[in-house]
């Protein structure tokens, strides 16, 4: 049903570009399958929204793997810096000593210099001549410092908001209350189309 839900999610505000990894672009297929049937059957009410991908569409984690709260591979706002490092460090690496950026046979290690390239903007593969003979501990050391850096504004962004909880409070009342807004004229033009008001 998790599709379905994300449909919902797009289509009650109509919406019509969403931003999306590339593992979320079937499901934005579907809302436009939806949306479409739903046009040619009861008028145009919805847009067929396009899916938006960064320039980083599929992020591997630490391990190489998709990010899973299961797996426990993500680097998360709420970590330290610490936490951050220790989480790196015990990310599965090889014994080769040079490093290179090869997603297919070396995940461990590609996944490392994918979280450093995109914390610091450059390219894997400068990433890893840049390391070169140096071994995975200094890959490790490159991507805790670089992940640590590009994090740290965002970081204190989410513990200044944590600090007013009211504030937050009211930023999501005040957001909830707009989206039913927007939900609730969604339906009623749904309604309308399909001939169930009553």
């Amino acid at each position: 049903m998790y599709p379905v839900h994300q449909t919902a999610d797009i289509l009650f505000c109509k919406g019509n570009l969403v931003p999306v990894g590339k593992d979320n672009l079937p499901h934005v297929e579907m809302t436009r399958v939806i949306a479409r049937r739903f046009n040619d059957r009861y008028g145009q009410v919805f847009p067929e929204p396009q899916a938006l991908l960064t320039s980083s569409p599929e992020v591997p984690e630490l391990d190489g793997r998709k990010i899973s709260k299961s797996y426990g591979n993500a680097i998360t706002l709420s970590m330290t810096a610490d936490d951050t490092a220790a989480a790196i460090r015990k990310a599965p690496t090889d014994s080769q000593r040079r490093i290179t950026f090869d997603p297919i046979n070396r995940p461990g290690v590609s996944a490392l210099l994918t979280t450093a390239a995109l914390c610091s903007g450059r390219d894997e593969n400068d990433l890893a001549d840049q390391i070169g003979d140096a071994g995975a501990g200094a890959l490790k050391k490159l991507t805790t410092t670089l992940g640590n850096d590009f994090l740290a504004p965002h970081r204190q962004r989410r513990n200044d908001l944590a600090q007013d909880p009211h504030h937050v409070a009211d930023v999501l009342r005040i957001g909830n209350q707009r989206a039913n807004e927007i939900a609730q004229q969604t339906l009623e033009e749904v309604r309308t189309a399909m001939g169930t008001i009553y």
